[in-house]
């Protein structure tokens, strides 16, 4: 499990990227509005002009040519493919589905294609996938205007009529509504109705509006030809600015919902990870606690042992006292001792017992301190000579049973118990100074 430093570190990583998510699904709302208002005025204004432009084009009569922007070429040889996709990213499948779209299209023409980007998600897409990339158009503005997509326009345009290509297709993503874009691909020249046998193909082609097979009867001035030439390349441009506001309300759609249900999934996880840091910082306290309560067992234990012993070191048995009790009555009386010869003998005393303990203290071993001396004396090792005598598992088992982590210094106990039970300070001392970290 994770340290509660680091899931709180992913809680605040969370909560810094929902706020991001929330701040861009308020700004794609807004700007979708916009969008789709602008895009539902000019839907029917660009539905109508293509039912004038055909009504127009049958009635101009067999004897006039057609306009060259209407007439299908016999042999296809090289196709233009126009990508719309959008600049930025975090859209959701916005991008990835209208350039697979685009692609497998481009696949199934089975010609030669020339791609023109219009956006830089989907320029980066083509170029890493080694696509033709003839044009790149970029960075447009948020309100697209006829103007800002003119360029596009003429250019291709051109390249139909001096032949360079014998057709042109639009691939963008159509506003269904808020929840709804289908990636669709349209022929922009010549402007005429599109059809295939291919059905893969054609599931990818948005279908013509409605034509009305009601008589028209148009005059003409000067004539249709003129007419033609007129309208056709600025329908042109018209059905090129219609895929791009379809585009960019879809673009903003698609953000909106997917930064809300990006921020609903942050929120989610943030509710997760607090269950965790939670779970964490409480399995934590406990294991302190456990620590605490074990430590002070483990004490106990010692001090318990150190007493029990102590009574038992100072404790006269019934033999003792019966042969003391023989002594007194056999044993003549002492003579007594004046102050001077008890002050003495009180003295002597004492030194010697100083001269014992410093002999016992077993604190002078190095890796030994205060608690560990007391739980080897509490397992019987309360002398140099036992502990340079006793082996490394009785050692490990002693201080096991006292609680006691092991000392790193341990194999070295024997040793240096045998230069102090020998006497030889110098020699524990300069074994020592050769010890390093203990060991």
């Amino acid at each position: 499990m994770a340290s509660t430093r680091e899931i709180r570190k992913r809680i605040r990583s969370v909560k810094n990227i929902a706020q991001i998510t929330r701040a861009l699904e308020a700004s794609s709302a807004s700007r979708v509005r916009k969008s789709q208002a602008r895009v539902l005025a000019s839907r029917a204004f660009s539905e109508r002009a293509w039912e004038i432009l055909l009504n127009v084009q049958n009635a101009g009569g067999s004897g006039e040519a057609a306009h060259p922007l209407l007439t299908p070429r016999e042999e296809i040889k090289k196709v233009k493919i126009l990508l719309i996709t959008s600049d930025r990213g975090l859209a959701g499948a916005f991008n990835a589905n209208i350039i697979r779209a685009a692609r497998r299209f481009a696949q199934r023409l089975g010609k030669p294609v020339e791609w023109i980007a219009i956006g830089k998600k989907g320029r980066d897409s083509l170029i890493r996938a080694g696509q033709n990339v003839v044009a790149d158009f970029s960075d447009l503005p948020n309100e697209t205007t006829v103007g800002s997509i003119s360029p596009i326009a003429r250019e291709t345009i051109d390249q139909f009529l001096s032949g360079e290509v014998d057709e042109v297709f639009v691939a963008y993503t159509d506003f269904i509504n808020m929840l709804t874009q289908r990636p669709v691909v349209t022929r922009l020249l010549p402007l005429t109705p599109y059809e295939t046998e291919d059905q893969v193909a054609a599931e990818f082609i948005k279908g013509a509006p409605q034509i009305s097979n009601g008589a028209r009867d148009y005059e003409y001035e000067p004539n249709a030809s003129a007419i033609l030439d007129e309208i056709v390349p600025r329908f042109t441009v018209l059905q090129l600015y219609q895929a791009v506001l379809e585009s960019q309300a879809s673009e903003h759609a698609a953000r909106m919902v997917a930064m809300r249900n990006a921020t609903e999934n942050g929120g989610a996880l943030i509710e997760d990870l607090t269950l965790v840091y939670n779970k964490a910082r409480q399995a934590g306290i406990t294991n302190e606690i456990l620590d605490i309560v074990g430590g002070a067992q483990a004490l106990q234990a010692t001090l318990d042992n150190m007493a029990e012993q102590i009574l038992q070191t100072n404790r006269p048995t019934a033999v003792d006292e019966a042969s003391t009790f023989a002594y007194a009555i056999s044993a003549p009386p002492k003579p007594t001792m004046s102050a001077f010869q008890a002050k003495a003998q009180s003295a002597a005393a004492t030194e010697a017992v100083a001269v014992t303990q410093a002999v016992d203290d077993l604190t002078k071993i190095e890796g030994i301190g205060k608690k560990m001396s007391a739980a080897l004396m509490a397992s019987g090792v309360d002398t140099f000579a036992k502990l340079s005598d006793a082996t490394e598992d009785e050692l490990r088992a002693a201080i096991q049973r006292a609680g006691m982590n092991f000392s790193p210094s341990l194999p070295t106990w024997a040793q240096q118990a045998a230069f102090a039970a020998s006497g030889d300070w110098d020699g524990l001392q300069a074994y020592q100074i050769q010890l390093t970290s203990g060991r």
